[in-house]
């Protein structure tokens, strides 16, 4: 007879406990699982290179690395990854920008197991799933919907750092404080749901314009 191939699941989660129930809830659908484990970024990229995993399981929230930028280097270590998406964020511009960097489908922590299994069993099919977080047609949700609305001046300090400015040139350009600065970036920053600098720039200048 000849042999069944066995379905390969690494699980990235920082949470012993989260990856244990993903494992039981998994386990007790599918046979024959080969399950890895990862608990922050280097561990996760370790073993996507030592191997081509059938399903990657990634949850978004790692400590010291911005999840969006993990999964880019998956997607370029892997491309064919089939990359499913677990966060804490129940988002639609969280799923969208997972699906515009590659991610095969988007699901909130929140949801419960017969959702994970759903999209589980849809991702394994070659096919997208993002539950009702985006529409499936909508590449990406920010052209869609009205911008946020950032202040005059939450605008020119994001302009000043997606330039590659730093914040005591900012401060001296705007004459303002450095400590005004870093408030305006933060208000920005969470008005556009960015966590980084790099974030900034991959969001692009021309949305700021």
């Amino acid at each position: 007879m000849p042999q069944v191939q066995k379905l390969s699941i690494l699980i990235v989660d920082d949470h012993f406990l989260v990856r244990e129930g993903l494992k039981q809830v998994l386990g007790r659908k599918y046979r024959d699982i080969v399950f890895g484990e990862a608990g922050n970024a280097e561990e996760a990229l370790a073993q996507i290179k030592a191997q081509p995993w059938r399903l990657v399981i990634l949850d978004l929230s790692l400590p010291g690395r911005d999840g969006f930028s993990i999964l880019e280097d998956i997607r370029a270590l892997r491309p064919h990854a089939v990359v499913l998406v677990l966060s804490m964020h129940a988002d639609s511009q969280y799923a969208g920008r997972a699906r515009q960097l590659g991610a095969a489908g988007y699901i909130s922590k929140g949801s419960g197991s017969s959702d994970l299994l759903k999209a589980v069993r849809t991702v394994l099919e070659g096919k997208k799933y993002f539950g009702e977080s985006i529409p499936l047609g909508v590449e990406n949700p920010r052209s869609s919907a009205s911008p946020p609305k950032l202040s005059t001046q939450e605008r020119k300090v994001l302009l000043a750092l997606a330039a590659g400015k730093r914040s005591t040139e900012i401060a001296a350009e705007l004459n303002l404080s450095a400590k005004t600065v870093g408030a305006y970036k933060r208000r920005g920053f969470n008005k556009l749901d960015l966590q980084s600098t790099a974030d900034l720039v991959r969001y692009g200048k021309d949305h700021l314009l």
